[in-house]
């Protein structure tokens, strides 16, 4: 479900300031994000941010808030057992976009992320985008296991194209998980829409997965 983030909105002025907005946005949703993710099933307290980009926010960046669970130092407790967690996976990824064209893709080296496993464990799905590369996403990390009639078209890829044409916007995906695996049930996307003297809006969308 969708937090309200039009409430959010409504906490911003109608300036045109777009670094604060953006400012205000990367300091306030990771809380809540974790907040989320902590509640739901295997989730462990080893939650690590990466950032990519530009960390000032100024230029484009992306963050990644990552629960890091396979890290041994997790396991202080007799009590704590390793399997009670889940698999290693993202949180939350936001940032800005940036424009980049999608010749520069490494097709080879996104087909070799995790052969020989992906058709075992993932067998049907693509390896999706939490920032698509269109609009400055990298792999790795960025990677996961998505369906492809999300992925390929409609909805999710609309709003893809409107961040990749309008650099600098403001967007979020963050994945909900039902179990200890790192292929999300769903998927949380929202776009801040910032625009020079009118209030900042919101549209967001929770995809099956």
């Amino acid at each position: 479900m969708l937090r309200d983030y039009d409430f959010l909105c409504r906490q911003l002025t109608s300036s045109g300031d777009r670094q604060s907005v953006v400012d205000y946005l990367d300091a306030v949703l990771p809380a809540m994000w974790q907040e989320d993710y902590l509640a739901m099933p295997f989730s462990s307290p080893n939650v690590l941010v990466v950032t990519s980009g530009d960390d000032k926010r100024v230029g484009a960046f992306c963050r990644y808030m990552f629960d890091h669970a396979s890290d041994a130092s997790n396991q202080k407790s007799d009590l704590i057992h390793p399997t009670q967690y889940a698999e290693d996976r993202v949180v939350a990824a936001w940032g800005t976009s940036r424009r980049e064209p999608a010749r520069t893709r490494d097709a080879a080296r996104m087909r070799g992320f995790l052969r020989g496993v992906w058709a075992q464990r993932f067998g049907g799905a693509d390896r999706g985008h939490f920032f698509a590369h269109t609009m400055g996403g990298g792999l790795d990390i960025n990677l996961f296991p998505q369906a492809k009639r999300v992925n390929r078209g409609g909805l999710w890829r609309k709003m893809e194209s409107f961040c990749a044409l309008n650099p600098g916007t403001f967007c979020f995906v963050r994945p909900i998980y039902a179990d200890e695996s790192w292929r999300p049930r769903q998927l949380e996307y929202g776009i801040f829409k910032i625009r020079s003297n009118a209030p900042v809006e919101f549209w967001g969308h929770v995809f099956e997965n």
